[in-house]
């Protein structure tokens, strides 16, 4: 199954000619902060809005990271669930999967892999983007459909070069003792007069890791991508760019799975246009498109010795395309931005099964039926001064979805069943064509109580729509099946939020607490013959439940003795299944971590400490709920040692070790192993000693 079929040269092109991403993220004075090539150090995080930040992709302190999901963990309010060594799935507000909205240069790529070998994140090697911009919860009805829980965007931004110079780079790599990782990344731009052409590339292999016991977990992969760029900016802010990349990984081991991950290889075409206008009301008009497909195999033989009755293989593919159209108006004293966008995912996955290693041909189950999902949404926020230190954020959004199921009615031969048999067989429905009308909005208040000092609180109602898992999976494993709903309801969030940020020349603090009541909550589920559901058999299923969701994040520095500065933060996660009084599955508990560096001029020094405290509010027998978690989870907490130096120009050198006691630990949050319906959670890696290089030119 090609992805090259799958994407058509004309659908790239038409993609690619769509109007343009979010102008605050690609403005010239921001993108010439963020890429000029001396390293970017930020404290504390940036606050453009409520509950955003704006990050660096490494600082001094950061540890190596696998890939995109990983280096979201060290982001105060965000945890993660590990299943192997690569792909790492962020959780943000107790939410997780299609609940956060997260993007790579504003395209989506939707992974390949029915039980998330594969996530968005997964999908972007930190070290080759400029920022990676953060949003916790549902601050703006301008992102794309959905998205409660957050959105992220790993941003690439348009190369500058120093005065005299046409062209600029930068090349690296390191090294981890545990698993014996190496990896190497590059990134090389030239242009003259506005034009610009940057490629980036990266490669990383990494073998098994051991726990703090000194266990093997499964976790090896190799992974490359390479991604480039044309692009033309003019001083008054137009701007156009073109975009086009490759990754794979190959050979990904799972402890936490069944299966492992022979290939996994993604492409991505993009195209962006900023244009200023003067015309009426209209300041600027942008624009994007883009096209992703993905191309996954799985199976349980071929990476490992297979322990299982039969050998199984699934070979799944994810093709994407979408864009938007967004205008600027200035009206009256207000800033009014109003558009539209659209987002298509087609997804199809077959398991092949066979009594022999070499003979694995027979079709066991269409697990995505040729599902697709279309997405239109249009929206308009305002931005409006409602007295001298007070701003009123007001935004709507309508989307119209739409689903079908391809392949619901083909029977499989080895089953004498269809996709809708099994649909009727659990919820007494079929996998006809559904449409949703889905409405949404916020408002939230902002008031500068100083001059460093910002209040805000705010509304927000945002309504997400079942992914194509949730709505017709069709895995038929007789007490061991795992099926979707295809008259699942969209999920209504409606979350109340309050919070402050402020920062002196010595100090910062920020603060963030919110409820969210959630209508028709998605939840994966154990069948018992509940509500909804028509047997009890323990198969995975899926069901809306009413839920709370609620919790509080703080984060600070204090920066003492010149050159002393401790740092500190803690996220604390609350989660209601309201229809059963019982917690919801997978939230993690009180989570945090505090530094202390000594910054030199050109060099620091410094220690982290992370931890979580014990879970106790679990959802774990599934006879009784949906037994999705692993168990109660024990308190763990590490301590991180590092050092870095950029005082031989070009050059900057980092060297430290990670989890210096070599604790063996684990979050609390886990994978479900989808052929048993066995919940597997995996250990972190135990000590490691790193040295990353980095050279500029």
């Amino acid at each position: 199954m090609s992805i090259r079929k799958k994407i058509p040269l004309g659908l790239a092109v038409a993609a690619m000619a769509l109007p343009a991403v979010d102008a605050r993220a690609q403005s010239s004075t921001e993108g010439s902060a963020a890429a000029s090539l001396p390293k970017l150090v930020i404290e504390a995080p940036w606050l453009s809005e409520p509950s955003q930040s704006v990050l660096p992709p490494h600082s001094p302190s950061s540890p190596p990271v696998a890939d995109g999901g990983d280096f979201l963990r060290s982001v105060p309010g965000i945890s993660g669930v590990r299943m192997g060594g690569h792909g790492i799935d962020p959780v943000i507000r107790g939410m997780q999967g299609n609940q956060l909205n997260i993007t790579t240069d504003g395209a989506y790529i939707y992974g390949g892999c029915p039980n998330r070998m594969d996530p968005p994140a997964s999908f972007a090697p930190v070290e080759t983007y400029d920022q990676v911009t953060v949003s916790q919860g549902y601050q703006s009805v301008t992102r794309g459909a959905g998205g409660p829980g957050g959105h992220i965007d790993f941003q690439r931004l348009a190369p500058v070069f120093e005065t005299g110079k046409s062209y600029r780079g930068q090349a690296g790599g390191g090294w981890e003792s545990n698993g014996n990782i190496r990896d190497a990344f590059g990134d090389v731009a030239a242009g003259r007069d506005g034009a610009y052409a940057r490629v980036v590339g990266a490669a990383k292999e990494a073998d098994n890791y051991d726990d703090g016991d000194g266990n093997e977990v499964r976790s090896s992969f190799s992974q490359r991508s390479i991604d480039t760029v044309l692009g033309y900016e003019k001083d008054d802010g137009a701007a156009v760019s073109l975009g086009a990349g490759f990754a794979s990984t190959e050979d990904a081991l799972f402890e936490g799975a069944a299966m492992d991950a022979p290939v996994d290889d993604s492409r991505t075409l993009r195209g962006k246009v900023r244009l200023p206008v003067a015309a009426g009301s209209f300041t600027e008009v942008r624009a994007e498109g883009f096209a992703t497909g993905v191309e996954h195999v799985m199976d349980n033989y071929s990476l490992r010795t297979r322990t299982a009755p039969m050998a199984m293989r699934v070979d799944s593919e994810s093709d994407t395309f979408g864009g938007s159209l967004a205008a600027d108006l200035a009206v009256g004293s207000a800033a009014l931005t109003v558009g539209l966008d659209y987002q298509h995912n087609r997804r199809e996955a077959e398991r092949y099964s066979g009594m022999s290693d070499s003979n694995v041909n027979t079709l066991n189950s269409l697990m995505w039926p040729d599902t697709e999902i279309g997405q239109l949404g249009l929206f308009a926020e305002s931005t409006m001064d409602v007295a001298q230190k007070t701003r009123l954020v007001l935004g709507g959004r309508y989307d119209r979805v739409e689903a079908s199921l391809g392949r619901a009615d083909e029977v499989v031969a080895s089953k004498g069943r269809s996709p809708n048999d099994l649909y009727r067989m659990y919820y007494g429905e079929t996998g006809d064509d559904r449409s949703e009308n889905n409405f949404g909005g916020l408002a939230r208040l902002e008031y500068d109580l100083t001059d460093s000092t910002v209040l805000h609180a705010g509304f927000s109602r945002s309504v997400r729509t079942a992914d194509a898992t949730e709505r017709s999976m069709a895995s038929d494993m007789m007490a061991s099946s795992w099926v979707g709903n295809p008259d699942i309801k969209p999920e209504a969030h409606h979350q109340l939020e309050a919070g402050l940020s402020t920062r002196d020349d010595g100090w910062s603090f920020g603060a963030t607490a919110y409820v969210d009541r959630v209508s028709d909550f998605i939840l994966r589920d154990s069948a018992r013959g509940q509500s909804g559901v028509l047997l009890s058999n323990g198969a995975t299923v899926y069901r809306n439940v009413d839920a709370l969701l609620s919790g509080l994040t703080v984060s600070g520095d204090y920066r003492f003795a010149g050159n002393w500065v401790l740092a500190g933060d803690a996220t604390y996660t609350y989660g209601e299944n309201l229809d059963e009084d019982g917690p919801l599955a997978q939230i993690p508990p009180l989570e945090g971590s505090l530094s202390l560096a000594y910054r030199g001029d050109g060099w620091e020094v410094g220690t982290v400490f992370r931890g979580a405290l014990k879970q106790t509010r679990v959802d774990d027998d599934p006879s009784t709920g949906s037994g999705r978690d692993a168990d109660k989870t024990p308190a763990w907490f590490t301590q991180d040692l590092y050092a870095s130096v950029e005082t031989f120009t070009p050059f900057e050198v980092r060297v430290g070790v990670t989890n210096l006691f070599d604790r063996d630990y684990a979050y609390h949050l886990n994978r479900s192993n989808s052929f048993d319906a066995t919940e597997v959670q995996v250990d972190e890696p135990g000590r490691s000693f790193y040295l990353r290089a980095t050279a500029r030119f």
